[in-house]
C-alpha cells in the first residue's frame, strides 16, 4: 500500500514538472516571436549604396515622365510619337500589374502576417475590402468633380455666346482653322500616323476631365511610390541590388505613361512651368519615400503589429486607386478613343502587345520584389 502511494506522489511530482516545463517552454517560444516581430534595424545596410539609390531613382524617374512633355515644349526634340504611345501603353500595363500583383500582394502579406496575433479580427478578407472602397471613393469624387467641371462648361458655353456676332464668327473660324492645322500636322499622341506632338492635343471641352483623371493617377502613383521608396531604402544586402533594379525599370514606364497624360494636358498659362511642375511631384515621391526609410531605418521594425497594419492599409488603398485609374482612366479612356480606333490596324496590335508586355514584364519583376 504504501509502495503504491509513493508510485503514485512521483508521477504526480513528474507531471507537474513536465507541466511546468512545457509552460516555460511555450514562454520562451513566445517570447521569441514577439522579439521577432518587435526587431528592429536593417543588416548589411549599406549607406553609400542607399544615398546613391535615391539620386539614381531621381533621375531615372524625371527621365521617364519628362521625355513625353519635353517632346511638346522642346521642337528640337523629335520623337515619333507612336514610340511615345508605345511606352504609355506599355506603363499602362506596369501600372496594373503594381496594383494587383505588387501592392494587393504586399498587402495580403503584410494584414495576415503571425505578428498581427488577431489585430484585424475574423474576417480575412480586409486587403480586398479596402482596395475596394478606394476603388468606390475614386469613382465618387470623379463623378463630383467631372459634374462640376461640366456645370463651369455650360456656364461658359452661355458666356461665349452672348459676346457680339463678329466676334463670335472670328472665334469660330479661328477653331476651325486651328482643327484643321491639327488634323493635318496629327498632333495627337494617341494616333498612328506621323508627325510631331506639338499643339493642341485634346479638345477644350474634354480638358477639365482630363486634367482630372491624369491628377487622380498621379495621386495613387504619388501614394505607393513613396512606399516603394521607403521599401527600398530599408532593404539591405544583396536583396538592396536587385530590388533597386526592378524598381527603375517601374519607374521609368510609370513615368512615361503619366508624362504623356501631363503632355496632352493644355494650361492657360504658363504651360510649361505646370507641365513641369507636374512632372517633378512624380520624380521626388520616391526619393521621398528612400528619404524618410533612411532616417528611421534604425527604429524600423518590419514586423511590428502597428507597422504591418500601416502599410498593409496603404497598400491597399493604393491598390484601389491604381486599378481605378489603370482600368478607367488609362485602359478604357485611351483604347475607346476615337483616334486610337482610327489608327492603322498593325499600330493598334503593336498598342495591345504593349500593354500586355507591360503587365508581363512588372508581374515577372513581383518575383523579387
Amino acid at each position: 500500500m504504501m509502495h503504491t502511494f509513493l508510485v503514485l506522489l512521483a508521477v504526480l511530482a513528474l507531471s507537474a514538472v513536465a507541466a511546468s516545463q512545457g509552460q516555460a517552454g511555450e514562454g520562451e517560444g513566445q517570447a521569441k516571436a514577439n522579439a521577432e516581430c518587435l526587431a528592429a534595424g536593417v543588416a548589411d545596410w549599406n549607406r553609400g549604396l542607399q544615398i546613391g539609390g535615391v539620386f539614381i531613382v531621381l533621375g531615372i524617374s524625371a527621365a521617364g515622365v519628362m521625355l513625353p512633355v519635353g517632346c511638346r515644349y522642346i521642337r528640337w526634340l523629335d520623337i515619333d510619337k507612336r514610340i511615345l504611345c508605345g511606352g504609355k501603353f506599355f506603363g499602362a500595363g506596369v501600372i496594373m500589374a503594381t496594383a494587383f500583383v505588387h501592392m494587393l500582394g504586399e498587402s495580403v502579406e503584410a494584414l495576415k502576417d503571425d505578428c498581427l496575433d488577431g489585430r484585424m479580427g475574423d474576417y480575412e478578407s480586409w486587403p480586398g475590402a479596402l482596395a475596394m472602397m478606394a476603388v468606390l471613393a475614386m469613382h465618387l469624387i470623379e463623378h463630383v468633380v467631372s459634374a462640376r467641371f461640366v456645370k463651369l462648361d455650360e456656364q461658359t458655353a452661355a458666356a461665349s455666346d452672348s459676346d457680339s456676332t463678329g466676334n463670335s464668327d472670328v472665334a469660330a473660324a479661328a477653331t476651325l482653322e486651328e482643327k484643321k492645322t491639327v488634323g493635318k500636322s496629327g498632333d495627337h499622341f494617341t494616333g498612328g500616323g506621323g508627325g510631331h506632338v506639338h499643339g493642341l492635343l485634346v479638345p477644350a471641352g474634354d480638358q477639365a476631365r482630363r486634367r482630372l483623371s491624369t491628377y487622380m493617377l498621379e495621386l495613387g502613383i504619388a501614394l505607393h511610390s513613396i512606399i516603394i521608396g521607403m521599401t527600398l531604402a530599408v532593404t539591405g544586402g544583396s536583396a538592396f541590388t536587385t530590388l533597386l533594379a526592378a524598381i527603375s525599370v517601374h519607374q521609368f514606364f510609370e513615368g512615361v505613361a503619366l508624362g504623356t497624360r501631363i503632355a496632352e494636358l493644355s494650361f492657360r498659362r504658363n504651360a510649361a512651368a505646370l507641365a513641369l511642375a507636374n512632372c517633378a511631384v512624380f520624380a521626388i515621391t520616391t526619393p521621398l519615400g528612400q528619404a524618410i526609410g533612411i532616417g528611421i531605418r534604425e527604429s524600423f521594425a518590419p514586423r511590428d503589429p502597428a507597422t504591418l497594419v500601416i502599410l498593409g492599409v496603404l497598400n491597399s488603398l493604393s491598390a484601389g486607386v491604381l486599378i481605378y485609374s489603370a482600368l478607367v482612366n488609362l485602359l478604357a479612356e485611351e483604347f475607346s478613343a476615337p483616334d486610337f480606333r482610327a489608327s492603322p490596324r498593325w499600330t493598334r496590335i503593336a498598342y495591345f502587345v504593349a500593354m500586355y508586355a507591360g503587365c508581363a514584364t512588372m508581374s515577372v519583376i513581383g518575383k523579387w520584389t
